[in-house]
């Protein structure tokens, strides 16, 4: 065992709480790239600096594009309009977003490309947007034909034409080809096979190429098409803090007691995981949501739930978590893609609270979480994932002797989150 984060149990009566968080990794890595593809310069402020996003900007930096990253003033300066060419090897970390994103990217370009990442990356499926780019007349494929990274492409451009893609495990898949389609020869036509999971997501992606001066067709979540034609820069794109991040904070108040308000995140919000807050709103919270804000009241008496959580599968760990402190059981459904995230959380979540003491239940596309009069005092193991290092640690503000192990791995999507954590919860950074 390595460093392990010790959580302090909460001890004021009640928590009364503000809180502004850091960018949106996912809005940030579709500006990143959108800029990229834009002409002009764009400056991105509420800049993300994660794990994540910097595979991301430094990916296009080796592509030839202009990124200027400012870490103390928080913001990134990107040059667009031109494509990758030439020969280039990659390398993503976990960042399986960038994955998604940069394989359709660099099928617009000149040359020969390998994207590569760690062990972890080379188990996570990219096989549905390979075949979809294949329709589209890309020369596309797994280097261990296992339908994983290692991705090699070589490219002359992106023909185009229609393509039917799978969404039941990723829409990142579709906000891939998306983003990417206005530079093909042709233009495309995406039809989605089956069902789509997370598909606020692709809402973003439409409304984010929206503010870049390009708009889609679409027929629902079943056909998206999509015309030859050019992202022009808005010039300053201000990134939205990230929700999926506030999520930890508005669970804390919920189980805990008292009131939280989320600055800059709210009905316009463009990420579908502010949807949390009515999550929570169901299981006995009260939520006002306004424009720019989110505030939750709760008198810490929750009850268990049964919901679908198939538009935001992030928001699992969080509300599993959430779930060991209230009255009745909670049913998690319809999120079988948790299995090919950062770890399988489905089995890793089941693992870990059951080392709480929860009675758990864990099913081939959810889980339920049956709560116990008493929790244990344990060292919760994160799987190197980082929704389930900031999910953790809610449960330490309740349990007594809750260790979080390996807790840098938040570094991926919210490198001070513990800062965070600490400053609202009354927590000091003990590691």
């Amino acid at each position: 065992m390595g460093i392990t984060y010790k959580v302090q149990p909460y001890k004021k009566e009640s928590l009364k709480a503000d809180v502004s968080l850091p960018g949106s990794k996912s809005i940030t890595n579709r500006a990143l790239l959108l800029s990229s593809l834009a002409e002009g310069n764009t400056r991105l402020s509420n800049f993300l600096f994660s794990d994540d996003t910097v595979f991301m900007a430094k990916a296009l930096e080796q592509a030839g594009v202009s990124v200027e990253m400012n870490k103390e003033k928080n913001f990134c300066r990107v040059s667009g309009g031109s494509l990758p060419a030439g020969e280039l090897s990659v390398f993503l970390g976990n960042a399986g977003t960038a994955m998604r994103f940069l394989t359709s990217y660099f099928t617009l370009g000149e040359g020969e490309f390998r994207l590569d990442g760690d062990e972890r990356m080379r188990q996570r499926p990219i096989k549905d947007l390979l075949d979809a780019l294949t329709q589209l007349g890309c020369n596309v494929e797994s280097e261990n034909s296992d339908g994983c990274p290692p991705v090699r492409i070589v490219s002359r451009g992106m023909p185009g034409g229609e393509c039917r893609v799978a969404g039941k495990f990723s829409s990142q898949y579709i906000s891939s080809l998306l983003m990417a389609s206005p530079y093909s020869r042709e233009g495309v036509t995406v039809r989605t096979a089956g069902s789509l999971s997370s598909g606020p997501y692709v809402d973003m992606t439409l409304a984010m190429m929206n503010q870049f001066s390009f708009q889609c067709e679409r027929d629902g979540y079943r056909e998206f098409r999509i015309r030859r034609g050019n992202y022009l820069s808005p010039g300053e794109y201000l990134i939205e803090p990230d929700a999926s991040s506030s999520s930890y904070f508005l669970a804390g108040a919920a189980v805990l007691g008292g009131e939280i308000t989320v600055h800059g995140l709210g009905s316009r919000s463009i990420q579908g995981d502010v949807r949390f807050a009515m999550v929570l709103e169901k299981m006995g919270c009260s939520v006002e949501m306004r424009p720019d804000s989110i505030k939750l009241a709760s008198d810490g008496k929750l009850n268990g739930i049964s919901v679908d959580m198939n538009d935001i599968p992030d928001m699992v760990p969080t509300l599993a978590v959430s779930a060991l402190f209230a009255e009745g059981p909670t049913i998690i459904k319809n999120v079988p893609n948790l299995r090919i995230k950062e770890s399988d959380r489905l089995s890793a979540l089941s693992a870990e609270l059951k080392k709480i003491g929860a009675g758990i239940v864990e099913n081939v596309d959810g889980i339920e979480i049956f709560p116990a009069s008493r929790y244990n005092s344990t060292v919760l193991n994160t799987y190197n994932d980082h929704r389930l290092a900031m999910s953790f640690s809610i449960a330490g503000l309740k349990i007594d002797g809750i260790e979080i192990d390996n807790p840098y791995c938040v570094s991926k999507t919210f490198p001070d989150f513990f800062f965070y954590f600490g400053r609202v919860f009354d927590n000091p950074l003990v590691f």
